[in-house]
């Protein structure tokens, strides 16, 4: 478990290295209820694409409501760790948590003592950015297309190892729904984070990955993976010479998106002056330009948004878990 306090300042902008902490300063006094900090809490190790995003937000949440904001890592189960604490955390508005779609939709499916209730349990607030994923591999693996990829795995059935960050999270789902789209046989290595799984993919451990494409990003950049497709309805303005999976699996079309909430039972003032923050934030360049230039699209949706993306996204989850017979390991 890992905390950071953000005050004025952000630490290093590397998706795949820890930041260290801001120095200690005073927020500005008579500002969010009460003075104490904020905790922040992510559900997986320091790294990846909602380490960052989350640091992001901690920084500008503490400018914004004058009060210091903590970032603490608390990685496991796809999520489901960082968001049973959260659950049963007081409601007050000084615990928060920034979620992928995943440990909203997909958990209840394959948790049976899940240890919360994704709509139950929380306050929504704001449903921030999305984004397509991408589907790489390492530079010395053969393939350079889609197709060649296909061909690989298929001449070598379950020679092929794929990277995901949890049983149900969008890089084990697509990746299931690829292999099954496709007919080829694929082996699942699960990590804790996206971080230690793009090292592995970097490495040569793993062959392949689907991924948040701005945490794929700066090491599509550097050459250190290769990207072969987006899953989007269309190519990323990042990446416009990358096809889609969709152009040689049709209708093969998948985003995920991260979302901030709070316990359940936060009073309704409290919960409005933080969702119309967030909401603020997410529109901010600060926030905005380093996610939208790695491939992000802001959302900045509200509490009834957020609600409706998670009742949709849990029926759509739950009948593509059934259909693949995926359970937790």
């Amino acid at each position: 478990m890992r905390r950071h306090t953000f005050l004025r300042g952000l630490p290093g902008l590397a998706l795949l290295a820890s930041a260290g902490p801001a120095p200690a300063q005073t927020p500005s006094q008579g500002q969010f209820p009460g003075s104490a900090p904020i905790t922040l809490v992510i559900p997986y190790p320091a790294g990846g694409i909602g380490d960052y995003l989350t640091r992001l937000v901690g920084k500008k949440l503490g400018e914004e409501l004058g009060v210091s904001v903590v970032v603490e890592n608390k990685p496991g189960a796809n999520g489901a760790i960082g968001a049973a604490a959260v659950a049963k955390a007081k409601p007050d508005g000084h615990t928060l948590i920034c979620v992928p779609a995943s440990t909203l939709t997909s958990n209840p499916w394959l948790m049976k003592n899940l240890g919360y209730d994704p709509l139950k349990d929380f306050t929504p607030l704001t449903r921030l950015i999305e984004f397509p994923n991408v589907l790489m591999v390492n530079p010395d693996f053969p393939a350079k297309t889609v197709q060649e990829l296909i061909d690989i795995a298929k001449r070598k059935p379950g020679s092929v190892n794929y990277a995901s960050v949890g049983v149900g999270s969008s890089t084990h789902l697509q990746a299931e729904m690829f292999k099954r789209a496709t007919g080829i046989e694929i082996v699942n290595i699960t990590y804790k984070g996206s971080a230690p799984a793009l090292q592995d993919l970097v490495a040569g451990q793993v062959q392949m990955m689907f991924d948040n494409l701005p945490s794929a990003f700066p090491l599509i950049s550097s050459g250190k993976v290769r990207a072969l497709a987006v899953t989007g309805v269309r190519p990323s303005p990042v990446l416009p010479d990358v096809p889609t999976v969709a152009s040689v699996v049709p209708g093969f079309v998948e985003v995920t998106w991260w979302a901030i909430l709070a316990p359940a039972g936060l009073p309704a003032d409290v919960a409005g002056k933080l969702s119309t923050t967030l909401q603020k934030i997410a529109k901010d360049p600060d926030f905005a330009k380093p996610m939208t230039d790695r491939g992000g699209v802001i959302v900045a949706g509200g509490p009834d948004d957020l609600r409706s993306a998670v009742q949709s996204e849990t029926e759509k989850a739950g009948k593509l878990i059934k259909e693949l017979g995926i359970t937790a390991e």
